[in-house]
């Protein structure tokens, strides 16, 4: 949607006041930046990276036999990585 500056304030072209502002080009960038159309450009970015994403040691402990819910939070059980790190301290 286009926008104007009008002294300190942000109106739509030729219309009705949106805002104001000490820093009315700052606002106005605001504005912008918050459209609909960067907030999908941005989501679909975000989409993408984790749909692409392949780390090393992606679901590296799915088929550990530690790897459960019910281990992974019970505090007096090793985690599947602890036997990784023994010794590296």
């Amino acid at each position: 949607m286009p926008y104007e500056i009008k002294g300190d304030c942000v109106h739509k072209k030729g219309g009705k006041k949106v805002g104001c502002s000490d820093n009315p080009e700052e606002y106005l960038k605001a504005l912008y930046a918050n459209t609909s159309e960067n907030v999908d450009e941005a989501l679909d970015e975000v989409k993408e990276y984790f749909e692409t994403r392949q780390d090393s040691d992606y679901m590296k402990y799915e088929e550990h036999p530690l790897a459960t819910t019910k281990n992974l939070l019970d505090d007096d059980m090793p985690a599947p990585w602890d036997e990784e790190y023994e010794g590296k301290e």
